[in-house]
């Protein structure tokens, strides 16, 4: 008789899972919420709103709402094939807005290409690399508010304008050697490059359509961002504009993390309070993160209602 061998029961997947996957964001959210309530409290935490005027909000959130009309005329300058649709347009980038600011981990840009092929029958391969192209401006500009004001309060800051002045140079050497970096990828496999060569095919066709994407791009930022930095100094006090633009920059940085719960809740606030904690109390900074980022929501649902009641264009 031959001794025979157990095999082992079979074991489970390290993999979580399906149904966590789902769940995990929004657990992230409800923990943020218990915790706020135990730490600060909310009702301390909302008081300060009691003391704004509703000519100040109103002035705010209009200001928010050019910096997505901004949005999107760059977006309208950029497809010929929009001209006829302006209204249709504002409602794809308020959608698309509202989406992205609420979905986790950088699902509500697929809608955007999703938008695009159902408005205006644009396909994947021309709205993603748009979409890319788009999002390269949206970060070398934001890092751009973020360099300067990092540079001038270190021992670095006789430097600070000849650096940012080369950082301002990445754009357009990009466009016009743009061939050459082509020719570079061509052939090469690998993330990087498969994104480099989609980004690369979303460059704008002629000079004055990439100055107009980059200028519509900076118009954008200097709005959203002063604005956001205004709401926020009226939640603190004794902080300078330089500290205020440095802590908006931080959160809306977090925002290109490539995991985050929905809505950015919690890591849109430690980039702002990161910022203001060398210079504040936790709780204070905190508080102040809390509500500039319940602003920044409230001011999207607003958009997302106003897109959502936009019609949609007949083609």
């Amino acid at each position: 008789m031959t001794d025979t061998k157990q095999l082992p029961p079979p074991t489970s997947s390290s993999k979580p899972p399906h149904w966590f996957s789902k769940v995990w964001p929004w657990l992230i959210v409800l923990l943020f919420v218990l915790g706020v309530e135990y730490w600060l409290g909310w009702k301390n935490i909302l008081q300060p709103w009691a003391s704004l005027s509703w000519k100040q909000l109103l002035i705010a959130v209009v200001l928010l709402l050019v910096s997505y009309g901004l949005r999107t005329w760059r977006l309208y300058d950029y497809f010929p094939a929009l001209r006829p649709y302006p209204v249709a347009c504002l409602r794809l980038t308020l959608l698309h807005n509202v989406f992205n600011n609420l979905l986790p981990a950088r699902t509500g840009e697929l809608s955007f290409p999703m938008m695009m092929k159902r408005y205006f029958e644009i396909n994947y391969a021309q709205s993603v690399s748009a979409l890319l192209w788009f999002r390269f401006l949206d970060l070398h500009c934001i890092l751009a508010f973020a360099i300067y004001p990092l540079l001038v309060v270190t021992p670095l800051r006789r430097l600070a304008i000849p650096i940012i002045l080369l950082w301002m140079l990445i754009p357009p050497l990009v466009y016009l050697l743009r061939h050459r970096v082509e020719l570079h990828f061509a052939g090469k496999t690998g993330r990087f490059s498969a994104l480099a060569q989609q980004t690369l095919f979303g460059l704008p066709d002629s000079m004055l359509s990439f100055l107009k994407s980059w200028a519509l791009t900076w118009l954008n930022w200097l709005v959203k961002l002063l604005t956001l930095a205004w709401v926020l100094d009226q939640f603190i006090d004794g902080v300078t504009w330089n500290v205020l633009i440095t802590a908006v920059v931080a959160g809306e940085l977090t925002s290109v993390l490539p995991l985050h719960a929905p809505a950015g809740i919690g890591t849109y606030e430690a980039g702002i309070i990161a910022a203001l904690l060398p210079f504040l109390a936790p709780a204070i900074a905190s508080s102040a993160a809390i509500n500039l980022h319940l602003f920044v929501l409230g001011s999207a649902l607003m958009g997302g209602l106003v897109g959502w009641l936009l019609p949609k264009p007949k083609l």
